[in-house]
């Protein structure tokens, strides 16, 4: 019996330090750590239209969340399929990427705190309309093409 308790012991403790491991790394994703949370509306994310990726040190089409009049700047980008598109929130209150109406397996919604930014890649075509959940007023489009 204490052999098995000891297997057992070192098990939980095997498991415990992987939950560890996991909540350091997922703490770190998107724009340094805490400010983001992210779920998906629809789908998983290997099969999504719109992925979450790491934020990479450039080469993405940049969207900044200015303030409740502004909204998002700009409103609109068009771009290519396979694109990264960077939203940065530059208000000092928190906001949404809320997804509104997308194509199948395509939502989104990403919440940021001040100074926090969202990375979301666009693997298909569409329109992919998008709001600040918490201030409805604010709207903006990916198209994909």
């Amino acid at each position: 019996m204490k052999h098995t308790d000891n297997i057992n012991t070192k098990r939980l403790r095997a498991r415990a330090g992987l939950l560890v491991v996991l909540a350091v790394v997922l703490s770190n994703c998107g724009g340094g750590g805490s400010g983001l949370s992210y779920s998906y509306g629809g789908g998983t994310p290997a099969s999504s239209t719109v992925q979450v990726v790491a934020c990479p040190a450039g080469g993405t089409t940049d969207i900044s969340i200015v303030d409740l009049a502004t909204g998002f700047s700009p409103a609109g980008v068009t771009v290519p399929v396979d694109t990264t598109v960077k939203w940065t929130n530059a208000d000092s209150i928190q906001h949404t990427v809320t997804s509104s109406t997308v194509p199948l397996n395509g939502t989104f919604d990403a919440t940021l705190n001040p100074g926090i930014s969202v990375c979301l890649k666009f693997t298909v075509a569409g329109a992919f309309n998008y709001h600040c959940s918490i201030h409805p007023s604010m709207t903006g489009l990916v198209t994909v093409q």
